[in-house]
This record gives structure tokens, sequence and C-alpha cells, in this order.
């Protein structure tokens, strides 16, 4: 497994609204400079054009690994009831997707869409799942063409579209695997309550990534998530056990708020519990 660092933690590149491309290339040579070998570009809405072939010589001379994540809250009932919502969505993916392939990247990962006013009942939300799987079946043959990935990020509780592990791992077997992979998140999981040894099992022949941040059960979802390792309730011990007996080999990648000091000593830790388990 590679320890990786998401390219936007709030707190860590501090400033406000849309970056610059230079203040991209600013950051990654950052993150290079603290150790890491991985670097996950988004989420793209947050840039302004990226400069694709440039920043993949700035990789490729740091000698970083680098996937993409679009990212982005997409509304579920705009999704179900305008063709508005879906062409945003699918511009915002298919973008990434283009991204990977300027910059050498074999993996793009998305969000579900979920609903802003929480009222994910009846007709509306078959509507908007319907809308999600002709979405996501046309851009997975897209990146497939391309030699790209698609891996569709673990939010399957309420407010998103999809209603705990198995409703999630049922769309995502609607599709090859070698299509459609799955981003688990393992704060968002633990502090809905939800098995993570149960969420490894269940994805573990489609994890193509895993976003790392402490956490803590229950409690307003902003404050309880994205805390920097031991900040938290969960045992990552554990957790990375249980990802190294799935046989998982793949990125852990730190989303998490907090100082350029506490995103480093989460990288050694998530390093040494590696070096112990292994």
């Amino acid at each position: 497994m590679i320890v990786a660092l998401h390219s936007a933690p709030k707190d860590f590149f501090r400033t406000n609204g849309s970056h610059t491309y230079d203040e991209l290339v600013k950051l990654v040579r950052k993150v290079a400079s603290l150790g890491f070998k991985a670097v996950q570009i988004g989420p793209l809405q947050i840039y302004v054009p990226i400069e694709g072939e440039q920043l993949r010589g700035v990789l490729d001379s740091l000698d970083m690994e680098r996937n993409v994540h679009v990212g982005g809250i997409f509304d579920a009932e705009k999704l179900a009831l305008t063709e508005e919502e879906y062409v945003r969505m699918r511009k915002q993916v298919r973008y990434g997707i283009t991204l990977c392939k300027e910059i050498s990247s074999t993996l793009v990962s998305i969000h579900p869409p979920f609903f802003t006013a929480r009222n994910k009942v009846g007709e509306i939300l078959s509507k908007a799942r319907t809308r999600f799987l002709e979405l996501v079946m046309e851009e997975v043959d897209f990146a497939s063409r391309n030699g790209i990935n698609i891996a569709l990020e673990s939010f399957c509780y309420n407010p998103f579209i999809f209603e705990g592990l198995h409703d999630f791992t049922g769309f995502t077997s609607k599709f090859p695997r070698e299509k459609l992979g799955v981003l688990l998140d393992v704060g968002h999981l633990y502090q809905m309550g939800m098995d993570l040894s149960e969420a490894v099992h269940l994805f573990k022949n489609r994890l193509l990534d895993v976003h790392i941040h402490d956490a803590t059960l229950g409690g307003d979802v902003r404050e309880a998530t994205h805390l920097p390792i031991g900040k938290g309730t969960i045992n990552f011990s554990d957790f990375i056990g249980v990802l190294q007996d799935a046989g998982y080999n793949g990125w852990l990648t730190l989303e998490i708020r907090g100082s350029e000091k506490e995103i480093v000593e989460s990288k050694d830790f998530l390093e040494s519990l590696m070096m112990k388990t292994s």
C-alpha cells in the first residue's frame, strides 16, 4: 500500500475560493517535499482548468504517482427532474477522465448524488438512481476506451441515493469490476456506524482507493469526520490488518483537516502500521 495526499485538504491549502493551476503545482511540490510518493488531484471543482500535460511533467519530475478525484456535490433531485444537472455532472466526470489521460493516470473517482433537502422518497429517488445509472454506464464506457478506471465513492447513507453497504454493492455489481471500482471512505462509513470490516469484505474485488481520515461515532458529520489520525476513535491498526488480509495493495489517501504537522504525523503512523503488520 502507498500513502497519498488529497490535493486540497482544508486548512492545508490555506486559501479560499477557486485555486489556480500555479497554486496546484505549488501544493504538489510541497506534498513531495513532505515525503509523499502519491497525490490525488482534486476535487476538480475547486480548480480553474488544469494544464494537464504540464502537470504531468511536474509529477514525472517528482516521481509522484497520481490519480484524479472529481468529488463535487451533485443534487439528486435536480438530477431526477432536470437535464441541466445531468449535463453538469457528466461534464465534470468527463473532464476528470480527460485529465487522467493528460497526466498519465489510470483512475478517476466520483461521488454519487445526494438530496439537499433529505427528501429521498418514492418516484424522485427512483428517477435519480435511474439517471445516475445511465450517466455512469455512459462514462465507464468512455473511460474504458481510454484505459481509465472509474471508482465510485462509498457514500451509502442518508441523504445519498444508496441506503447501506449492500444497496451500494448492488449498484456497482451492475458493471464489470474492471470498469467500475470502489473508493472506500473510512471516516464517513465509520461515523455512520457501518462495519468497516464488512465494507472491505464487500468491496475487496473492486477496491481501488481508500480515503483515510479519523472520525467519531455520531454527531454532526462536519465536526466528526476528516480528523487527523488519533483525533477520532477509529482503530486503524485493526483496519490496516483487515485491508492486508483482503489482499489490498492500493492507495491510502489522506483526506484530513489539519496542520502540516498533523498530516505528516498521520502519514508516518500509517506507514509504521503497514511495516508492523506486513
